[in-house]
């Protein structure tokens, strides 16, 4: 399944919080189909940039266009979906696999056979009968992501994918998430890690962007301040 991904462009962004600055003067170009890491340490502000960048947080300087465009905060949470953010937007563990497909089939307006073939994409077979909570961390994870590009959106968000996981589980999940990206879907990752498979790393805190060979045209923008998501 190929799917037209988005692209994200940030110019020097910063958002606070209640104690401060969270990030600061932050740049990144990730083109459509590429799979992008924040990586740092907790309390780094990994998570609220990828809030922000899929229009889930607002920013106090900078801008962000998507799709070489500002766009408006409600469509760019339409386009980029989480499979996980933390907290906030997880599987419910009470719930069986197959009541958890149930609920994610009508929120997200999605068929069965979408379902089904997302999982298959992934390698993914799981009892349906089994509870969230009886999962392995990994299959949990390739579960939110499955239902997450079921509806083949544009982007996807993956919040801190090597928590809780084994060696072998995050290699497994990062080559998921490589195979989501290269069936078209722009993916948005935070990690505590680098992994190799990405294809644009920002390291918070210090706003290092590392865009591996690939920085043929690639600008790093100063800060327009005052400016923000629409």
């Amino acid at each position: 399944m190929d799917v037209d991904g988005v692209s994200i462009v940030a110019r020097g962004i910063t958002a606070t919080g209640p104690e401060g600055i969270v990030f600061e003067n932050v740049d990144a170009r990730v083109y459509p189909g590429e799979l992008a890491v924040i990586v740092g340490e907790g309390g780094t502000g990994r998570t609220s940039l990828l809030l922000a960048l899929s229009g889930r947080l607002k920013i106090v300087a900078g801008r962000i266009e998507i799709d070489e465009a500002p766009r408006r905060a409600s469509l760019v949470r339409r386009a980029i979906v989480p499979a996980r953010l933390s907290p906030g937007f997880e599987l419910e563990g009470r719930l069986r696999v197959r009541e958890a497909i149930r609920e994610r089939r009508i929120t997200a307006r999605v068929g069965a056979r979408a379902v089904d073939r997302a999982m298959a994409a992934l390698g993914l077979d799981v009892d349906r009968a089994a509870l969230i909570d009886e999962l392995y961390p990994d299959d949990r994870l390739m579960l939110a992501i499955a239902l997450a590009t079921a509806g083949a959106p544009p982007g996807i968000l993956v919040d801190d994918v090597v928590a809780g996981l084994l060696p072998s589980g995050r290699n497994r999940v990062w080559s998921a998430l490589r195979a989501v990206a290269d069936a078209g879907t722009t993916v948005l990752a935070s990690s505590t890690e680098p992994p190799s498979e990405a294809d644009v790393l920002i390291r918070l805190p210090y706003n290092i962007v590392d865009f591996g060979d690939d920085t043929g045209g690639l600008p790093l923008f100063s800060t327009a301040a005052n400016e923000e998501v629409r």
